[in-house]
């Protein structure tokens, strides 16, 4: 079987820690962009080939497994191969490593798209290459199937809550001018503490007591991209929740037009900051949760 290939290498910094500090969601949705540009290179196809055969090419949807937490200045390396090759898409599989210690910290399976079917060459190489997908890296609290196709106007009457509300800014887009994927990871990220407040937790209560909330799994799903200049309003709500989990929904939204622009599920957890292991919720708390749950 062909082996992975190494696709994307740095170091955590400080500023990319959250508040239970360790690395935010959004960079691994960040390494795994870097590392798809360089797995498309190996394979023959990066931005110059890409544009000399007048494809144009995005991600499509990103499963995300956070399975280990990186630290400051812990060493990242990704390593790559594709998993599957079709016509008009590519699912690369990533695995990210912590290289101090060889763990693994994180599973990434992203679908790459194009408009045109791809060259023959870049087929040959790209099957030449697959391997097949780790079982530690398939979905497990998350589904295929995603989520309803919502308008700005549905949000409010399935129980979504608004999170955020922003402009974009060009230096999030990338450089055919869309919306980079990790500035949709963050713009999550950003809207978590207002979304766990409005299930019924107090977030700078709970801060406090060292208590914190982390996500261990995220599908995200790329629908229509966001450019610079547009208005975006961010909804969110509880799909489900177990005794120790949550299911949460993300929406971001076009705020002129209405239209969906991106979505994520999420599996969230209450996370212990001072041992760093998961919270059960107590029973006043999956009474809050259970009277928060969409409406789909």
């Amino acid at each position: 079987m062909p082996d992975l290939v190494p696709t994307y290498a740095t170091a955590v910094n400080t500023w990319q820690c959250d508040e239970n500090d360790h690395l935010n969601v959004q960079f691994y949705t960040e390494f795994g962009h870097e590392a798809s540009a360089h797995l498309m290179v190996s394979l023959g196809l990066g931005r110059r080939a890409q544009a000399a055969a007048g494809l144009t090419v995005r991600a499509d949807q990103d499963h995300i497994r956070y399975l280990r937490e990186f630290r400051v200045i812990d060493p990242v390396a990704v390593r790559s191969a594709p998993v599957e090759v079709g016509e008009y898409h590519l699912v690369a599989y990533h695995e990210i490593r912590n290289s101090g210690d060889d763990t693994v910290a994180s599973t990434i399976r992203r679908r790459i798209v194009s408009d045109r079917p791809w060259p023959a060459a870049f087929r040959t190489a790209a099957d030449a290459a697959r391997i097949d997908l780790p079982p530690a890296a398939r979905p497990r609290g998350v589904g295929e199937a995603g989520l309803p196709d919502l308008t700005l106007a549905d949000a409010h009457r399935v129980g979504l809550t608004e999170v955020g509300r922003s402009a974009i800014k060009p230096f999030e887009c990338d450089e055919t001018g869309a919306l980079l994927p990790r500035h949709q990871t963050g713009r999550y990220s950003d809207g978590a503490p207002i979304l766990w407040n409005h299930m019924g937790f107090d977030r700078a209560a709970m801060q406090q007591r060292q208590e914190g909330s982390v996500v261990v799994e995220m599908m995200q799903h790329y629908r229509r991209p966001l450019a610079a200049g547009d208005a975006a309003i961010v909804m969110s709500g509880l799909a489900d929740h177990g005794d120790k989990i949550v299911k949460l929904a993300h929406f971001i939204f076009e705020a002129e037009t209405g239209t969906l622009a991106a979505c994520a599920e999420a599996v969230g957890v209450k996370f212990d900051q001072k041992v760093r292991k998961v919270m059960a919720f107590s029973e006043e708390e999956r009474g809050w949760l259970a009277a928060r749950k969409l409406r789909w």
